[in-house]
């Protein structure tokens, strides 16, 4: 269900699918002033979406605009965040276990108060300040380890946290503020595929709200402490709940282990896991700065891995895929049908994504 109100712009209800959206997300849309009436048209479709597949009883608020943004960039989300203990998130997680993807991820989940993380570019490495070596970070104390407060904290969209029950559903919270680029030539009707010369408007907007839902990682805030003096691993309180779930094979080997997450900010790859990293499910972007030059809340690009991929080609019908669901999933969305049931939905109908060539 979603409610889109702004001037010149009716209420709109889209449901998509045979499934039973009786306990859809709600998205409530307002228009923050700048937004067109194809914009707003566009997002409660794109919102459409997300709702016919998430089954959780809550209501996101978004405000949507248009703005000249930075070239080569087409939208952006302000995701508003709250800090949550560990030990909080974990066992909310478990509360909303629905299927087998949520009892995999779950008993793979660090036990205790705290969780183990690979970790790197800190002011108070062991190696060196900032320096790229990646070492284990226990909160347990020793080199490099100046205390527990990152292997002890998550940091959640609200929108993530309504989900889980750990904020309470507010109806008039505002969740994020999404900015769409006026520089840009939009398809906003995608019956009949993508124009050459244009973006898929609906994918696009799918992707920000995707963002939105908690997609976001913090090893793009590691990504930016790779200059002396930063930070120290105490004062990197940025973890996310898709960072639970990021791994290498370096984070499982020698120090590390199942469930342990890779949070290096480096050109290594890591990948979404939803039993502990002992299989890999897709790759994620690896930052910005000291990756391969896409911030790391996406997945790699050009694999073609899901909505939440960091680009868009002109002429591109942009789909939620199965990778998508099930990293929603292991974050405490209610997917229906299950994720391992679930094929592309390419229905007709401060993380962002940017504009590529077709290749």
């Amino acid at each position: 269900m979603i409610r889109v109100t702004g001037v010149g712009v009716a209420v709109a209800f889209l449901l998509l699918g045979a499934f039973d959206a009786s306990g859809a997300l709600v998205f409530n849309i307002t228009n923050q002033g700048a937004a067109s009436a194809q914009m707003m048209t566009g997002m409660a479709q794109a919102a459409a979406l997300w709702s016919a597949r998430l089954n959780d009883s809550i209501t996101i608020n978004v405000r949507i605009n248009a703005v000249a943004l930075p070239a080569g960039q087409i939208g952006s989300t302000g995701a508003f965040f709250d800090p949550f203990s560990y030990s909080a998130v974990r066992q909310a997680l478990i509360n909303d276990m629905k299927g087998a993807d949520d009892t995999s991820s779950t008993s793979k989940l660090q036990a205790g108060g705290g969780f183990s993380m690979l970790i790197n570019r800190t002011a108070n490495s062991p190696t060196g300040v900032v320096s790229s070596t990646p070492y284990f970070d226990t909160g347990q104390g020793g080199p490099g380890q100046a205390g527990p407060e990152n292997n002890s904290t998550i940091r959640m969209t609200t929108a993530n946290a309504k989900a889980i029950g750990l904020l309470p559903n507010d109806p008039t919270l505002l969740d994020a503020t999404i900015n769409f680029t006026t520089l840009q030539a939009y398809d906003f009707d995608r019956s009949n595929g993508i124009s050459a010369n244009q973006v898929d408007f609906v994918g696009i907007a799918a992707h920000e709200i995707g963002h939105m839902l908690g997609f976001i990682s913090g090893a793009d805030t590691l990504d930016g402490n790779g200059n002396a003096p930063g930070l120290n691993d105490d004062q990197m309180k940025f973890v996310t709940p898709i960072d639970l779930f990021r791994f290498s094979p370096r984070s499982l080997g020698s120090g590390g282990g199942i469930g342990v997450n890779d949070w290096t900010a480096d050109n290594t790859s890591k990948y979404f896991s939803v039993d502990g990293g002992a299989t890999a499910i897709a790759t994620f972007s690896n930052g910005i700065n000291f990756g391969d030059g896409v911030g790391a809340s996406h997945w790699k690009d050009n694999l073609g891995l899901g909505i939440m991929d960091p680009s868009a080609a002109n002429g591109e019908l942009l789909s939620i895929t199965n990778n998508d669901l099930r990293a929603m999933d292991a974050i405490g969305y209610d997917v229906v049908p299950e994720p391992s049931a679930l094929m592309l939905l390419g229905i007709g109908g401060a993380a962002g994504m940017s504009r590529r060539p077709r290749k």
